[in-house]
């Protein structure tokens, strides 16, 4: 196969003469265009910097508008009249400025909860008052207490479009008392900068750091819902960014015409000021210039051209003549010789052309050998071709195969070279040429055919059958071969062997997808406990993992013959509700007691019975797989996985079955387990129950008969100890039985809190006052809030009473307790700190467990009483969406902390609200 060389670009002599005369005209054209070039931008750039100027003047104008607005609020925020927020004083007071103010639309004064208190619109009534609470500039002034000028809004009354600068009114401590709005709106502020437009056609717009329009004076009437059309506008996002932006073209995104502009930052505030005009009208008179100096341009070219045509033709009458002679030359006539007698070169070149023909015989000598080299060099290269081991198959343009190398016969099972000479379409139908996936192949996909239409492509994956029988998948390479003029005269592929490649890719991707089947297997059997969800899961899993057209699962009785059905996936809804009907089934000994796995086929083995065998045979499935369960060698269940296609597992598959028989007779084991351990929590709750009642009324009268022995007897100081130490002891025990009662009612999780709107602060001191009567030591209330709760008050009394109980136990005697309450953020937070010994730091961890005693036995202030207030605790205020810490270090005192959401957050999320 030969390559032809493509031949060098060929011009006549004439031609050369007329390209050299151009190329002299050439840098007088370059000349002129950058003249035009150079005035194009000279003048761009001349209305850029006007339009920048009145940008920056507009702006800085702007900026002042908001600081007079400003220095207007706050001489009214000062204002001993504005202060006391009587809208029958202040109504007519600000009519009266708004008309002495007319740079301002209308003034207003809201008080802190965003109502009006006075109004200063004389177009509207004041009734009925506005209120402003829920608009984030009112907010950010409030949260602030600094001067606030809105993004461009939406009056509600009335409707139109404004900005407002809304400045704080202060009270003596500084902090902001109400809010003074005035308000400018968008249409008068654009009539008052018209006249900074140096002409017409200019246009101005102003945009908030938002995006949206303030105004654009070509558009003075523009809705309010049109007003971010210029927020992704990418000169004007960066003057909002700071930065002075200009540009020579860009689509204005309201008219869509063409502009250029310029876009600056006002110099404060972070608001931005275009101002744009229309490219078509601003360069209309460069325009102008542009079509007269073209038509010099094209007069100037006109004449040279013209000249340059006569010139050349008088050059070229020798070039011709020698072209007649050569042509001679070339079909044999040795005798003609040239007669060229210009006196220049041209007749040096005539002498060489003679002087040329006597060589003729001799160069052809010469090319005779060549040719006798160039044969063997083909001969060699025909060699290599049919070395290579790869397939080549060549077709001819008119849609013909008609060579390959030995490689290739083989691959296609012919012998010679004559059995390949087929059309196209014959050669797609006798090699059985399709897809990967085994879909027909098209003549135009065939890559013959794509290498004859010029395409060039590789890595092209078919699968093929030779004459012989044997299918290959084949990696294909193909490109056109084309000549000297690139034309396409051979279309060539490359065929690549890659069918044993493929078979280990599959096997590869096979075991990954095995191993990705038993990954999900686990995941889903870890995640359930219950043993009904278990067994549907692993049903529904199993089904994917294991390729069956259909799972059911069945448990085994303590008869190991029995066996009961728990979950089936992959059945008609006719056969699923057989299913939950089935009663418990049958098997012969030894048929799944094994923990080998078994195939059985389903419409064949009519003495076999196993789980599901009648439905089986209706739904018509073939064969049928048990998978025996086994866990801590007893047999838990059966999975049988049904398909509709003959089964013969090898043996990595049967291995890969019974590893996912294992998975899932762990998980239901698991099940058990858990269903055991509910058992056994069920029946301690029962014993606690019983117990609480049983100790309830024998220490209630321990209790009282100790008080009165107390009251009334005046014995010795001896007996007197003895009754107190019962009085404590039984008090204790009441202690203990109350919070037995409440462990029991909170077992399965709190009731339904009766929320209500609950005063944290009162409901401390209450708690406070109550028991600093009965107690000597001291215990001091520190609240500089009062924050209100969403809360269940008694629940949370009962957690007070159990902090203090916990804080009174520990604390050596009249030291103080010291409680705290304040803010953080949405939540309340209260402490309880005592001065008792602290609690190790390995303890720390269990203190909110049931029953814990946080100081271990015999250890300085331990109380020898376990009880359940600081888990009820816990319990308690997790159920309210809040949360309980200690923070304690040993002889430095704890403090147990809370917290809670505040009445009115939102997105709080409650246990039982």
């Amino acid at each position: 196969m030969r390559t032809v060389p493509s031949a060098p670009l060929r011009l006549t002599f004439q031609r050369k003469l007329l390209l050299a005369s151009a190329a002299v005209l050439l840098p007088v054209m370059v000349l002129l265009g950058v003249d035009l070039f150079e005035d194009a931008r000279l003048t761009r750039k001349t209305l850029l910097d006007a339009q920048r100027l009145t940008a920056h003047a507009v702006a800085v104008q702007v900026a002042e508008s908001f600081e007079a607005a400003i220095d207007l609020g706050w001489a009214l925020a000062n204002d001993p009249l504005v202060q006391t927020l009587d809208p029958e004083l202040l109504d007519a007071h600000l009519l009266q400025l708004t008309g002495h103010h007319t740079r301002f639309s209308s003034i207003g004064v809201y008080d802190a909860q965003g109502h009006n208190r006075g109004w200063g619109d004389p177009q509207l009534p004041a009734e009925p008052r506005l209120w402003i609470g829920d608009r984030p500039y009112f907010q950010r002034v409030m949260t602030t207490n600094t001067p606030v000028v809105s993004e461009v809004i939406e009056l509600r009354r009335p409707v139109r479009t404004a900005l407002i600068v809304a400045v704080p009114i202060r009270d003596d401590q500084g902090q902001p008392r109400g809010v003074v709005n005035v308000v400018m709106e968008t249409h008068l502020l654009a009539q008052r900068y018209l006249s900074t437009r140096h002409h017409s056609q200019q246009e101005i717009l102003l945009v908030d750091p938002a995006g949206r329009l303030a105004f654009h004076t070509h558009s003075p009437t523009l809705p309010f819902e049109r007003g971010l059309a210029f927020a992704s506008f990418p000169p004007l996002r960066g003057a909002l960014e700071g930065r002075a932006m200009r540009i020579d073209r860009a689509t204005d995104p309201l008219t869509q015409e063409d502009i250029l502009g310029a876009f600056v930052p006002t110099p404060r505030h972070g608001w931005a000021v275009g101002v744009m005009a229309s490219r078509e009208l601003a360069m209309a008179p460069l325009t102008q210039r542009l079509y007269l100096k073209l038509g010099a341009v094209v007069g100037i070219a006109l004449f040279s051209g013209l000249l340059a045509v006569v010139l050349s033709r008088r050059q070229t009458r020798p070039v011709r003549q020698l072209q007649s002679l050569a042509h001679a030359l070339g079909q044999g006539d040795m005798a003609r010789r040239a007669h060229i007698q210009t006196g220049d070169e041209m007749e040096e070149l005539g002498e060489a052309f003679n002087q040329m023909a006597t060589h003729i015989a001799q160069r052809q000598r010469e090319v005779d050998a060549l040719r006798a080299g160039a044969e063997d060099h083909a001969r060699q290269l025909a060699a290599i071709i049919a070395s290579v081991p790869d397939a080549i198959l060549l077709a001819s343009p008119d849609g013909r195969l008609f060579d390959a190398n030995p490689a290739g016969l083989r691959l296609l099972g012919v012998t010679e070279h004559t059995q390949l000479e087929v059309l196209l379409t014959d050669h797609l139908q006798r090699s059985w040429i399709r897809h990967p996936d085994g879909r027909s192949l098209s003549l135009e996909e065939l890559p013959l055919s794509r290498a004859l239409r010029g395409e060039t492509f590789s890595d092209l994956e078919l699968r093929m059958r030779s004459l012989t029988g044997e299918e290959y998948l084949v990696s294909v390479n193909g490109a056109p071969v084309r000549d000297a003029t690139g034309r396409i005269i051979l279309g060539e592929i490359v065929l690549h062997d890659i069918t044993e490649r493929k078979k280990i890719e599959e096997e590869r991707a096979r075991l990954l997808a095995r191993e990705q089947a038993l990954a999900r297997v686990g995941q889903a059997l870890v995640r359930e406990v219950e043993l009904e969800r278990i067994t549907s899961v692993a049903s529904e899993q199993c089904r994917q993992a294991l390729g069956a057209d259909a799972v059911g699962l069945w448990l085994a009785h303590p008869d190991p013959s029995r066996f009961t059905w728990m979950a089936a996936h992959g059945f008609s809804p006719a056969s699923h509700a057989d299913l939950e009907q089935l009663p418990p089934c049958e098997l012969p000994p030894g048929t799944v007691q094994d923990e080998a796995l078994q195939i059985i086929d389903a419409q064949g083995s009519a003495d076999m019975s196993f789980p599901g065998h009648a439905l089986a045979k209706r739904e018509g499935f073939a064969s049928v797989v048990l998978i025996p369960l086994h866990s801590r060698a007893r047999l838990v269940g059966v999975l049988a996985c049904f398909s509709r296609e003959p089964l013969e597992l090898s043996a990595s598959e049967r291995e890969f079955h019974t590893t996912v028989g294992q998975l899932v007779a762990v998980a239901i084991e698991k099940a058990r387990l858990f269903q055991e351990v509910r058992e056994a929590l069920r029946l301690r709750e029962e014993f606690m129950s019983a117990a609480a009642h049983e100790l309830k009324t024998p220490v209630t009268t321990l209790q009282t008969w100790a008080d009165i022995l107390t009251r009334k007897e005046a014995g010795a100081e001896r007996q007197r100890k003895g009754l107190a130490a019962i009085s404590r002891g039984a008090r204790r025990l009441g202690r203990l039985v109350e919070h037995l009662f409440s462990a029991l009612r909170m077992a399965p999780g709190l009731a339904k809190l009766e929320r209500d709107r609950v005063d944290l602060r009162a409901l401390l001191a209450e708690h406070v006052a109550s028991l600093s009567r009965s107690t000597d030591h001291p215990i001091h209330l520190v609240a500089e809030e009062t924050p209100i709760i969403d809360a269940d008050r008694q629940r949370m009394g009962e957690v007070l009473a159990h902090l203090l109980e916990n804080a009174l136990r520990y604390s050596p005697p009249a030291r103080p307790i010291e409680i705290r309450l304040g803010c953080v953020g949405h939540e309340a937070v209260v402490s309880v700190h005592d001065h008792g010994p602290g609690i190790p730091p390995e303890r720390q961890p269990h203190v909110f467990e049931p029953l814990y005693e946080p100081l271990p036995s015999g250890a300085p202030g331990y109380a020898g009483m376990a009880g359940l207030g600081l888990h009820l605790s816990s319990r308690i205020i997790e159920a309210h969406g809040g949360r309980i810490w200690l923070e304690s270090a040993p002889g430095e005192g704890t403090t147990f902390c809370f917290s809670l959401p505040l009445h009115g957050v939102e997105g709080t999320r409650h246990a039982n609200a």
